[in-house]
């Protein structure tokens, strides 16, 4: 199990890595597990900064793996519940968790790809990438808060032609809808994700993490209640050493080197 989702880390950098090429990282119950083990390891770990998703081989994953359900079939219903709730904890803590996740995507994103996807807070995709939602295919609805994220960033309307249509679409048009945020070329797709990386990662990481803040409660919230929680996050923004030396850069006409705190 510890071999289907590899952890590896880079100063503060965490990357995980889906890791069944031979199922093109279909998942499984073991790789749900495992990356909620996963995420609440990082989530307490306060060193790490970044969390990069990923998927070794021909694709990022191709969502659910059907041969197993298959195998399962007659038995699913007793465990559906308890496998759907620990998936949504791994998208809950992806969500919440105070670090910018990033996920770099290739080859197929379906299913609870997808939800995975949705739930970065930026995607990077390679131009030969594809997707579908394909939920609705295997005759079950939306799982992974995809029903949640997918309206919010591309409409009411278009999100339920993509369920209950779910033809599978290439990056331009992910690009065109706001699902991804860059599309790179197989070649470039390594320099690119570094370079993106390290502009976060050396940048004002408290500020960083308010905004991700404010930008998942601004959905649900009244704006009187997003105007609070903006006073909040500036007062805690004005009291770190990066906002100090923010301000004595500019004054100065010089690039402020933050220190993450």
């Amino acid at each position: 199990m510890k071999d289907s989702i590899v952890l590896s880390r880079e100063h503060h950098l965490a990357i995980l890595t889906f890791n069944r090429p031979s199922k093109n990282n279909a998942f499984n119950y073991e790789m749900c597990e495992r990356l909620e083990e996963l995420c609440q390891e990082i989530n307490a770990d306060d060193s790490i900064r970044i969390v990069l998703m990923r998927g070794n081989g021909e694709a990022f994953t191709t969502g659910t793996d059907i041969n197993e359900l298959n195998q399962d079939l007659e038995s699913i219903s007793n465990e559906a519940l308890f496998i759907i709730r620990q998936f949504n904890s791994c998208i809950l803590l992806l969500r919440e968790m105070e670090k910018v996740v990033i996920v770099s995507v290739h080859g197929m994103v379906a299913g609870i790809g997808m939800s995975l996807m949705l739930a970065a807070d930026l995607v990077i995709a390679r131009d030969d990438t594809r997707f579908s939602l394909g939920y609705n295919q295997m005759a079950i609805s939306a799982i992974g808060a995809s029903s949640y994220m997918l309206p919010r960033i591309i409409g009411a309307k278009k999100a339920m032609e993509l369920f209950l249509m779910p033809d599978v679409f290439d990056a331009a048009q992910a690009y065109d809808f706001g699902l991804v945020n860059w599309i790179v070329s197989k070649e470039e797709m390594e320099t690119q994700t570094k370079y993106i990386i390290e502009r976060i990662v050396n940048g004002p990481m408290v500020a960083f993490m308010q905004t991700k803040l404010l930008l998942n409660s601004a959905w649900q919230n009244k704006l009187s209640a997003q105007l609070e929680l903006e006073a909040e996050a500036f007062v805690r923004c004005v009291n770190t050493n990066d906002f100090k030396t923010a301000v004595r850069a500019y004054v100065n006409k010089q690039i402020p080197e933050f220190e993450g705190r």
